[in-house]
């Protein structure tokens, strides 16, 4: 089960275009105020990735692929099962890119306008 309170806000490197969305998730069900475009998606995220994502330490054995995957960037803010979160995430290398796509739902895909 999955409770949290986030604000998202998504940019796009070089550009002043912000989107804003939030998503509020209680028993991992999306509450109606929830702005993200797949709240249920979102909220299964959470449950399924969010622990590791958002407050797993990175790995000093694990080396990153050097790849860009875009100017996309998103910095989440509030709470996770009662933890405060604060988390930039971008698509500059391979780990930063696999903890976007576990977070797909909430944060959008990536590609596109922001």
């Amino acid at each position: 089960m999955v409770d949290a309170s986030l604000r998202i806000e998504l940019t796009s490197a070089g550009s002043d275009a912000m989107q804003e969305r939030t998503l509020e998730c209680a028993d991992s069900q999306p509450l109606e105020s929830s702005t993200v475009r797949e709240p249920e998606a979102a909220c299964e995220a959470l449950a399924n990735a969010g622990e590791e994502v958002f407050f797993g330490l990175p790995d000093p054995n694990v080396i990153c692929t050097q790849e860009y995957g875009g100017p996309q960037q998103a910095h989440v803010t509030g709470t996770l099962n009662g933890q405060p979160v604060d988390k930039h995430f971008s698509l500059t290398d391979g780990c930063k890119i696999s903890e976007w796509n576990a977070m797909k739902a909430l944060l959008g895909g990536i590609g596109g306008a922001v």
